[in-house]
C-alpha cells in the first residue's frame, strides 16, 4: 500500500471529553484529552516509575466555543499496559488513561483529531507534527504516520493547488514553482510528503507578487523526490499552505534553458536561485558561475547627451561588493546611486560614494568629463560570487534607471586584477583604500591563494645528494637573463660543489618553453636544476614558500630572476656571514644597476609626505664605490632580489607572508619578522651582484598600475609601523654614534 493511501483512515469513536489514544507510529503513540476551558496553565501526564515512556511532548490547541485540545506524545511502553494519570492542577481537573500491553491502537484520525478546533489550530497541529514530533520520535520514514500526515493535510486543504516541477538543477535538484497567498507572512519550513515519507526542504523560497493578492513561489528541491509527486506543507506563523505535487508529464529543461528565457525578467528570482544552489549542491558554486555565463543579464546604461551612466565594475566578495562607475549629469538630475539585491532590497549608496573626475564616452564620439564613483555594496547572499549585481540610477525626481553591468571575472585572479584597476590611482585615497578596495582585493587574494595546489617537478640533471645551500628563483614571464644566470652559477665552483638550485615557474602556460630552455642550458654547462611548475599563478611569496619548502640546504638564498653575480664566490660569502654568535639572521649584498651604479646598499624606512612607512634603498643611484656603501653593516632590512638566511630561520618566521599582492614588501616584511625574532640584518657590500630591477614586475600591468603598491604599503604599515617607527629610531641613533666616532 502507497504511504499515502487514505482509504483505511475511518473514523474512532468516542467520548470527547475522555482522553483517547492513537498510534501515532513506530513505538510513539498520541493521547489526546478534551477539556471544556480554556488551559493557559502547565498540563501534566504521569505514569509510575517503572514506565518508561520517554521522550514526551505535549501540544495545546483552542477548541471552538472556549475548550482546549490537550495532547501528549509518548513511547509506549513495548508488551507492558500504560496507566497514566493527565491532570490540570490549576484548574482541578484530571483524567485517567488506561492502554492494554497486547492491545492494538487505532489508527491517528485526522477528522478526530480536527473536529471543533478554532480554524488556525489544525495548521498548528500539522506544523507540530511535520517540524518537532516526526524527527524526534524518528518518525519521518513510517509508513503509519506518513498516511496520517497526508490525511491531516488532506482535512485541511482537500483541494489544494499545483505545484510544478519547472526545471533541472544540478545535483539532482528541481526548480519547483506554485502560486502562493501574498499575505501569508514569512515562512518557516517547507516538507514534502511522498511515498518515500517526510522530508523537510532545505534552503529558502524565493517569493514575487503577481497581483491581486497573489505570488508566485520557487524552490529547490530533489528532482527524484519531486518527480513522485504528493503534497508540499509550507508552514509559517500565519498558518499553513498545501499543495499537491504535480508529477512532470515531460522531461523539465535545464535550469540554465528556464532562466535564459524567465531569468531576465525575473533578475530577483535570478539571483536567489543561484544563491540557493552555491549552498544547496556540492557542485553549486561551479554551478553558480556557469549559469551566469551561459544565460546573463542584458547589460544596463544610461545613455544620452542630457544624462549618461555605466557600471563599470561591480565585483562581489563576502566581504562586500565593490562598485565602480561614472554617470555624467549636466542638468542636476541625479540624486545618488543604490544596490538592489534579490529581495528587492533598495541600499542607497549615495552617502559612501566616493566621487572623483574621470572622461567618458560622449554621444557623438569623443570624451567628456564625467563623475567617477566607488563604493563598497552589501554583499550577495550565497558561496558563489554574482557576477552581475543589479544598481539603479537615483533621480532627484524620485525615479531611477537600473543599472545592470557586463558580466564580471569569475577567476579570482582576473577578479583581483579588475579590482586593482577599477580606480585611477591618483583618485585613491586613504579612505578609500581602506573602506572601499582593501576588503575586496584582500578576499579576492585569499581566494587566488586558496587555488594555488603543489607544484609540478621536473628534473633536469642529477641533483647534489647533500647540498649545503640551496638557491631559489621564481620565475614569472621574463626569461630573458636566465641564460645569463645560469651561465655564472655554473661557473662558480663552489657553487656547483655545494649547492642546488630551484626555479619556481610562477607563470605556468611558460611549462614547455622554460623546460626546453633549462634542459638546453643544461647541456651545455652541465648545472643540475630542479624546475618547480606552480598549478597557476601565486605569486612572489607562494612561489619562493614553494621553493623553499623544496630545499634541502641548511643555508636558503632566495634570489630574483634578473639578478646575476659579479664574481664568483658570491653564495659562500654570504653564507660564511650568517653568524650565530653575532646573531645574523639574514645577509644582503651590494647590487648594481646595469651601469655600474648602487641599486641596494641595504635598506631603511622612511615617511613620505602622507605619513606612510616607504621601503627606501641606501645610496640608490650613487657611484659603485661610494664610501658609505663599502662599509659592512647592520641594517634595518635587505632586499629579496637577493637576501640569504638559514633554512630553519626561514621556516622559524613562517616564511614569506602571502597576503601582499603581486610582489613588493615581502622581502621587508621577511626581515621585520627575522629582526623581531631577535636576529640581525647585515648589509655586505664585498659581494657585489647584477640586479636589472622590476624587469619581471613591468609584465604586470596591475602592479605598475599603482594600486597594488598601494594595497601592500597600507598593509606592511598597519602591521609593522610600531616596530619600524623603533626600528628607524635605533638605527639613526647608532649611526649618529658611529658618524662622531669617525
Amino acid at each position: 500500500m502507497a504511504l499515502l493511501d487514505l482509504s483505511d483512515m475511518d473514523p474512532m469513536a468516542g467520548e470527547a471529553d475522555k482522553p483517547l489514544a492513537f498510534h501515532l507510529g513506530g513505538a510513539a503513540m498520541l493521547a489526546v484529552w478534551d477539556v471544556p476551558e480554556p488551559v493557559r496553565s502547565p498540563a501534566s501526564l504521569s505514569v509510575a516509575e517503572a514506565v518508561a515512556v520517554a521522550p514526551t511532548a505535549s501540544l495545546r490547541l483552542p477548541r471552538q466555543g472556549g475548550g482546549t485540545r490537550l495532547l501528549w506524545v509518548l513511547r509506549r511502553p513495548e508488551g507492558r499496559a500504560l496507566h497514566a494519570t493527565l491532570a490540570i492542577e490549576a484548574l482541578g481537573l484530571s483524567a485517567e488513561l488506561t492502554v492494554a500491553g497486547d492491545a492494538p491502537l487505532p489508527a491517528l484520525d485526522a477528522a478526530i483529531l480536527l473536529d471543533g478546533l478554532e480554524d488556525r489550530a489544525g495548521a498548528t497541529l500539522a506544523s507540530t507534527l511535520l517540524n518537532l514530533w516526526s524527527g524526534l520520535f524518528r518518525l519521518n520514514r513510517n509508513a503509519g504516520f506518513v498516511r496520517a500526515v497526508g490525511a491531516l493535510l488532506h482535512r485541511l486543504d482537500p483541494s489544494p493547488q499545483p505545484a510544478a516541477v519547472v526545471a533541472r538543477a544540478v545535483d539532482g535538484l528541481a526548480l519547483v514553482q506554485t502560486p502562493f497567498p501574498a499575505g501569508f507572512g514569512p515562512v518557516r519550513s517547507i516538507h514534502r510528503i511522498g511515498a518515500r515519507g517526510v522530508e523537510k526542504l532545505k534552503g529558502e523560497p524565493h517569493r514575487a507578487p503577481l497581483g491581486s493578492g497573489r505570488e508566485m513561489l520557487h524552490l529547490l528541491a530533489a528532482l527524484e523526490a519531486a518527480e513522485q509527486g504528493g503534497w508540499l506543507a509550507i508552514c509559517g506563523q500565519e498558518g499553513i499552505v498545501v499543495r499537491r505535487l504535480l508529477r512532470p508529464e515531460r522531461r523539465p529543461p535545464s535550469l540554465t534553458a528556464w532562466l535564459r528565457e524567465h531569468g531576465k525578467k525575473a533578475a530577483g528570482l535570478r539571483e536567489h536561485l543561484l544563491a540557493e544552489l552555491s549552498g544547496l549542491a556540492a557542485s553549486g558554486s561551479a554551478a553558480s558561475v556557469e549559469v551566469q555565463l551561459a544565460a546573463p543579464l542584458d547589460r544596463q546604461q544610461v545613455t544620452g547627451a542630457g544624462l549618461a551612466a555605466e557600471i563599470a565594475c561591480a565585483l562581489s566578495t563576502p566581504s562586500g561588493t565593490l562598485v565602480t562607475g561614472w554617470f555624467r549629469d549636466p542638468l542636476g538630475l541625479v540624486a545618488g546611486i543604490a544596490a538592489v539585491t534579490e529581495s528587492g532590497t533598495v541600499h542607497d549608496l549615495t552617502g559612501s560614494l566616493h566621487r572623483f573626475p574621470v572622461t567618458a564616452e560622449a554621444v557623438g564620439g569623443g570624451r567628456v568629463a564625467a563623475t567617477g564613483f566607488a563604493a563598497l555594496a552589501p554583499s550577495p547572499r550565497g558561496a558563489a560570487p554574482l557576477l552581475q549585481p543589479r544598481f539603479r540610477l537615483l533621480l532627484r525626481s524620485g525615479a531611477y534607471h537600473p543599472l545592470v553591468p557586463a558580466p564580471q571575472p569569475a577567476d579570482p585572479a582576473e577578479a583581483r586584477a579588475a579590482a586593482l584597476r577599477a580606480v585611477p590611482p591618483q583618485h585613491v585615497s586613504e579612505t578609500l583604500l581602506a573602506n572601499v578596495l582593501t576588503p575586496v582585493i584582500a578576499e579576492l587574494h585569499r581566494r587566488t591563494q586558496a587555488r594555488a595546489n603543489a607544484p609540478r617537478l621536473h628534473r633536469i640533471g642529477e641533483l647534489p645528494a647533500r647540498p649545503k645551500a640551496s638557491v631559489v628563483i621564481p620565475l614569472y614571464k621574463a626569461l630573458d637573463f636566465l641564460r645569463f644566470q645560469i651561465a655564472a652559477f655554473a661557473m662558480d665552483p663552489w657553487f656547483r660543489q655545494n649547492a642546488e638550485l630551484i626555479y619556481v615557474l610562477d607563470s605556468p602556460e611558460q611549462a614547455a618553453e622554460v623546460e626546453h630552455l633549462i634542459g638546453g642550458l643544461h647541456l651545455v654547462y652541465g648545472l643540475p636544476v630542479l624546475l618547480a611548475v606552480m598549478e597557476r599563478n601565486g605569486g612572489y611569496a607562494r612561489a619562493c614558500n614553494a621553493g623553499a619548502a623544496l630545499a634541502r640546504g641548511d643555508v636558503l638564498a632566495l634570489v630574483n630572476s634578473d639578478v646575476v653575480p659579479v664574481s664568483h664566490g658570491w653564495l659562500q660569502a654570504l653564507a660564511s656571514r650568517l653568524d650565530g654568535r653575532r646573531r645574523i639572521g639574514a645577509v644582503g649584498p651590494k647590487l648594481l644597476f646595469e651601469d655600474g651604479s648602487l641599486q641596494h646598499a641595504g635598506m631603511y624606512f622612511e615617511r613620505d609626505h602622507r605619513g606612510r612607512w616607504l621601503n627606501h634603498h641606501f645610496y640608490k643611484g650613487m657611484p659603485r664605490f661610494y664610501p658609505p656603501a663599502t662599509e659592512e653593516r647592520v641594517v634595518p632590512a635587505v632586499t629579496g632580489a637577493c637576501l640569504v638566511t638559514s633554512r630553519e630561520l626561514f621556516e622559524k618566521v613562517g616564511g614569506f607572508t602571502e597576503d601582499y599582492v603581486i610582489g613588493d614588501y615581502e622581502d621587508s616584511d621577511l626581515c621585520l619578522k627575522i629582526s623581531a625574532a631577535e636576529r640581525r640584518i647585515l648589509y655586505a657590500p664585498e659581494v657585489e651582484l647584477y640586479h636589472l630591477e622590476r624587469k619581471s614586475m613591468t609584465l604586470s600591468g596591475e602592479y605598475m598600475k599603482g594600486v597594488a603598491w598601494q594595497y601592500n604599503c597600507a598593509l606592511h604599515a598597519s602591521r609593522w609601523g610600531d616596530r619600524i617607527a623603533a626600528i628607524m629610531s635605533a638605527y639613526r641613533k647608532t649611526a649618529r654614534t658611529r658618524s662622531k666616532a669617525a
